[in-house]
């Protein structure tokens, strides 16, 4: 996008000017032999689009080139956009000044020696003659079950595509919160629920809500150092992940989320702008991320199920607790044992048996946050319906 646009276009002008010295650094640097013929610059082949075009014949602004791939011959405009691109060793160092970048992380990978830092910053000084910037080495990202990220491996996933399954603060915490020589252990299943949760921890220490504990040292300062804009100027309402991905399912809309929340959480205008980007990432992970035993589609109308005289039964004490009690996910949940224990039915197929009439499935999410969440009409309206 950036070479479409003609960002690089000096930094191209500058870089095939002096591509016989960028040849010398490299092979010096990284041991590697290149043609006496070769230019820094990867040519968008006009006939087959793979970017396999060499670099022949050059006079700026005018390039011709033939293709590696068909064995097109054709001639490029440099001034235009997106005709190609400078290869990593170069498009690094060149970004660096385009962008004015000071401070660069990057991967062990990159830092090995004769790498491409090694040349980058060499490039850097004597092609751009801008000073490359303060390096920071980190260990890989590992995800989790599949091992190290690499772009070599396809084992990988992007920033972009992250940021759609969590806020960028989140992400931020992710690196912020380890030592850098730590390898980093990404999971896109469940662990994105431990990840969520613990940045709302730090988020609620920052702000006196809780106080610091084991394990969350500095837990101010990573909170800080999250933030990719200005902090929060007041402790914002947080819905944890996990129950924020059962309510997105048992709501059918942005607006039924919040509705069901409101039940329970006086949210403010500003809680509804953070809980609308956590709603629609939540909602993007459950459709491409989630583990499948999470996901669950609710029965608005009475699902066609069996139910023994035993559940049956259950059903008729159960309703009589709940319209005793307060709407709420830890005593629904008292509730449901202590009626299976009064009632002489096993523990696990109590639960079954809600999850059936609700779900008309054996399974589903934490019974207690789920019945809250659809409300104590709802559910008395359902237990009725089986007894």
């Amino acid at each position: 996008e950036l070479y479409k646009k003609g960002v690089y276009n000096d930094s191209i002008k500058i870089a095939l000017n002096k591509a016989e010295k960028i040849r010398k650094i490299i092979k010096k640097i990284s041991q590697r032999d290149l043609p006496s013929d070769w230019m820094p610059f990867n040519v968008l082949c006009k006939k087959c689009g793979r970017m396999d075009g060499e670099i022949k014949k050059y006079k700026y602004p005018m390039a011709t080139y033939i293709c590696k791939s068909c064995k097109y011959v054709g001639e490029i405009d440099l001034r235009e956009g997106g005709v190609g691109k400078l290869p990593w060793r170069v498009d690094w160092p060149a970004r660096w000044k385009i962008f004015n970048v000071t401070f660069e992380a990057f991967g062990k990978d990159h830092a090995a020696s004769g790498s491409s830092w090694d040349t980058g910053k060499v490039i850097s000084k004597e092609i751009f003659e801008y000073e490359p910037p303060m390096p920071f080495v980190y260990e890989f990202i590992h995800l989790k079950g599949r091992g190290a990220m690499h772009g070599s491996t396809g084992i990988a996933i992007s920033a972009e595509e992250v940021l759609k399954i969590l806020p960028p603060e989140v992400l931020r915490f992710l690196f912020m919160k380890y030592e850098p020589n730590r390898h980093i252990e990404f999971d896109t299943g469940y662990g994105l629920f431990d990840l969520v949760d613990e940045y709302d921890r730090y988020e609620k220490i920052y702000f006196g809500v809780e106080k610091e504990t084991t394990g969350t040292k500095d837990a101010k300062r990573v909170y800080e150092l999250s933030q990719p804009y200005k902090k929060p100027d007041e402790f914002p309402k947080t819905i944890p992940y996990r129950h924020l991905a059962v309510v997105s399912q048992v709501g059918r809309n942005f607006d039924e989320v919040v509705e069901i929340l409101r039940r329970k959480e006086n949210l403010m205008e500003y809680d509804i702008n953070r809980l609308r980007e956590r709603y629609e990432k939540i909602v993007y992970w459950l459709r491409k991320y989630s583990p499948e035993e999470i996901k669950f589609k609710l029965y608005y109308e009475k699902p066609d199920i069996f139910l023994e005289e035993e559940e049956r039964f259950f059903l008729s004490e159960l309703k009589k607790k709940f319209e005793e009690i307060e709407w709420d996910a830890e005593k629904i949940h008292t509730a449901i044992h202590k009626t299976s224990k009064e009632t002489g039915i096993k523990t696990k197929k109590a639960f079954e048996t809600i999850y059936k009439i609700m779900l008309a499935k054996k399974n589903g999410p934490r019974a207690g946050y789920f019945l809250q969440s659809l409300g104590k009409n709802f559910v008395l309206k359902r237990i009725e319906e089986f007894t």
